[in-house]
């Protein structure tokens, strides 16, 4: 297969970040856009195998980030989608034996307190049942127990002689039902920053430098007393665009974003239960329309 001309393929594959707009941002989808050239822009699953692939930039404890290359837009979108509002989350369910139940030293039915002195004294009075069981009588839980992740978040303050009472129940649902079940605190997605410089040396080398609020821009000390701008972190630019703000910056900065390497950031579990769940959605929808 033929290749493009490259101000086509730049086109076609980057967006060009201009001080007042970005440029070519739409996503070109027809088969047929390069037919004359002979370029087949057609979607293909053997294409798409060989070229997509995942890199893990990061990984702890907290967060993940990663980049998707060679996927597009919609589908990075729909992982974002899904990590934020379907992805199931919640304390499990508990089954709790008989003999690991503690019951009060008065017995299991307690009497009811009531406000409404005039009730009939007569009558049964109304009773309930109280049992508890605490983590380390279940073996699942004796050395991992279900702790708040930071012990030092306030929930309530108390003044003197105040106390909580309170009833809890574990249910597990979707953040699409509630934010509360969201598993993540942020899930999103960019596409990959590119910048490419002239050879710009000494005062505007510096200049370059410190028009960056992000420090993607570095100097490189060529000897002899002579300076040149590098782009040490591309990365961690945010698009400000203060670096092709001025006169003639916009013609030494070409600042773009590749149109099908996306940068993404949610947690790494939470990321692989996103996949099976966008692969049953396809299925489902192959199973509709066979």
């Amino acid at each position: 297969m033929g290749q493009l001309p490259p101000h086509l393929e730049l086109q076609r594959s980057r967006v060009s970040c201009n001080k007042d707009a970005p440029i070519h941002t739409e996503r070109i989808q027809y088969f047929g856009a390069y037919a004359s050239m002979g370029i087949d822009n057609s979607s293909r699953l053997d294409r798409f195998s060989n070229n997509f692939r995942v890199e893990v930039v990061r990984l702890n404890e907290d967060d993940m980030e990663f980049d998707m290359i060679g996927i597009d837009a919609a589908i990075a979108n729909s992982f974002r989608g899904i990590l934020i509002a379907e992805c199931k989350r919640g304390s499990p369910h508990i089954t709790v034996k008989s003999d690991a139940l503690k019951w009060l030293p008065n017995g299991s039915e307690l009497v009811k307190e009531t406000r409404n002195a005039a009730s009939d004294s007569s009558s049964k009075p109304e009773t309930y049942t109280y049992f508890g069981c605490s983590q380390e009588t279940i073996p699942e839980f004796v050395k991992n127990p279900i702790i708040p992740k930071y012990p030092d978040i306030i929930i309530a303050k108390l003044g003197p002689g105040q106390e909580i009472e309170l009833e809890a129940h574990a249910v597990k649902g979707i953040g699409k039902t509630h934010a509360k079940w969201s598993p993540v605190a942020t899930a999103w997605y960019r596409m990959l920053p590119e910048l490419r410089i002239d050879y710009i040396e000494d005062d505007l080398a510096e200049e370059l430098k410190s028009k960056c609020p992000v420090n993607v821009f570095d100097i490189e000390d060529l000897g002899k007393g002579r300076r040149r701008a590098t782009v040490a972190r591309p990365r961690a630019c945010t698009l400000c665009r203060e670096c092709i703000r001025g006169d003639d910056w916009e013609k030494r900065v070409a600042l773009r974003h590749v149109k099908d390497h996306f940068i993404s950031l949610p947690p790494e579990i939470l990321f692989t239960e996103a996949v099976k769940i966008l692969e049953d959605k396809c299925e489902r929808v192959i199973t509709e329309l066979s």
